[in-house]
């Protein structure tokens, strides 16, 4: 079908060079066929965007979407006490129906909120209908991105994955059965935190990924310890670290780690609202820029946060002036200029992050030959005018509620402010009763967040250095 975005101010090229011009965008089998004044619109269906912004959709490359029925829950917790609510114990609660549920709601927000593409970090596959169901939410919510099949074992009591290769078995099943043809889904493989299994485990899982030609995304220094093992050096050390993976956060990364990552060709994804939050430190940007590492953005949890990515390019944005300026202010002197623009922060949400997923030759931009995944903002709201600086509205001004289209592919999946054949209010009752049903199943095991056994931190490490001593590397006595 074609369609014509009509009438609107179009950034066109990369975003991080701030050009627009008034134009419309013609859509032609799912991509862009020209970017044209006074396109012919008798045989198109017409979008509206006059008085509007046109923007390449969002890229998020760091999201636990399946968390979606979990809504807020993490708003006064570290990132220990989120490892034992969540990852230990909500998870264990959440059956394949729940985990469609929050995967289908959480991709309809994030394309409410212009979010058209983003990366899945699925790790609370307890069972091979989880991983199904998974796949099945994002599918039908109609979202661009990559399913990446989390290998973290969630503690049941009776797994139905009794061993690490019964998991890598079930993900080249879900890889035959469901990504065996191209669309808007492709699948990865999201890495157990290192440690956390032994190490010829996690050389398994990187293995596989290679197997099956995917992705591979991890959580990657993310805690701050002085028994910190030097995670990207093992996988260098180990052949483990290709050009194809995702590393997450970084924050605790030595120097040497973040120019391995570089050497590799890998990417980053930083999540500003979560690393800020939870303990994990200022957001790399400045040390991932200064080696050519060009970062995309995460909303990473809604079980925290929402997930859009205004709030994401604000807060990295302000959070890395506020750590450039504080040498001077510490030497009672006031910053001459500032570091970080908001051109950056635009870039690292749209094509910075289509290229730190593989796909820059796909969206990320409005050029003609690529995808049509395409944005429309509303500029006539008092919070928006008068628009002297397109960019900085965009950065600083905006939310979802400025959203006002949506296209994926071509396919208009909002329009008029409103999601397509009004999917909302069913999602809103799905993902309700979801959180209902688990709610309910964790309340005689001690509800949401029960209390810290005793050591329990200290025996995880212990565990991790057993399990690492496969990799080489030992503690500092």
């Amino acid at each position: 079908m074609r369609s014509v975005v009509r009438g609107g101010r179009v950034l066109v090229g990369d975003p991080g060079e701030g050009r627009f011009r008034e134009a419309d965008v013609v859509v032609e089998a799912g991509r862009i066929a020209g970017i044209t004044s006074g396109a012919p619109v008798s045989d198109a269906r017409i979008v509206d965007a006059e008085g509007a912004l046109v923007l390449p959709g969002f890229v998020d490359t760091h999201r636990h979407t399946w968390q979606t029925a979990m809504r807020g829950i993490c708003a006064d917790w570290t990132l220990l006490e989120y490892f034992r609510g969540i990852r230990l114990q909500i998870s264990t609660a959440f059956g394949p129906e729940d985990v469609y549920a929050g995967n289908f709601v959480g991709a309809l927000e994030a394309l409410d909120a212009g979010v058209t593409t983003l990366l899945d970090f699925s790790h609370c596959l307890n069972s091979p209908e989880h991983a199904d169901e998974a796949v099945r939410g994002l599918r039908e919510a109609g979202v661009r991105g990559i399913w990446a099949y989390g290998m973290f074992p969630v503690p049941l009591e009776d797994a139905p994955f009794a061993a690490p290769g019964d998991r890598l078995a079930d993900a080249r099943r879900v890889r035959e059965r469901h990504f065996s043809a191209a669309g808007l889904l492709d699948m990865g493989v999201a890495l157990t935190e290192l440690g956390l299994v032994p190490w010829e485990v996690t050389s398994a899982e990187v293995a596989l990924a290679r197997e099956l030609d995917v992705m591979v995304t991890a959580h990657i220094g993310s805690v701050t310890s002085a028994q910190r093992p030097p995670e990207i050096e093992l996988l260098h050390s180990a052949g483990l670290l290709d050009r194809r993976q995702v590393h997450v956060h970084c924050n605790a990364c030595s120097d040497r780690e973040l120019d391995l990552l570089a050497d590799a060709g890998a990417s980053v994804s930083l999540t500003p609202e979560t690393e800020l939050q939870m303990g994990m430190g200022f957001p790399i940007f400045a040390r991932a820029l200064a080696r050519g590492l060009v970062p995309g953005l995460g909303c990473d949890i809604v079980s925290n946060n929402r997930g859009d990515l205004f709030a994401q390019m604000r807060l990295g944005l302000q959070a890395e002036r506020a750590r450039a300026n504080q040498p001077a202010l510490d030497a009672h002197e006031m910053p001459a200029e500032l570091t970080l623009g908001v051109r950056d922060v635009l870039r690292f949400a749209t094509l910075g992050g289509a290229q730190a997923l593989g796909l820059g030759a796909v969206c990320g931009s409005i050029e003609e030959g690529k995808a049509a995944d395409l944005v429309v903002l509303r500029t006539d709201g008092l919070h928006m005018a008068p628009l002297n600086d397109p960019v900085a509205a965009i950065v600083l001004h905006a939310g979802p509620a400025d959203v006002e289209a949506v296209l994926v592919g071509g396919e208009v999946v909002k329009d008029g402010g409103v999601l397509a054949a009004g999917r909302d209010a069913a999602a809103r009752s799905l993902v309700g009763a979801s959180r209902d049903r688990i709610v309910a199943a964790l309340e005689p095991r001690g509800g949401l967040l029960p209390p810290a056994p005793e050591g329990w931190f200290e025996i995880t490490t212990q565990v991790m250095a057993q399990n690492l001593a496969g990799a080489g590397w030992a503690p500092a006595s």
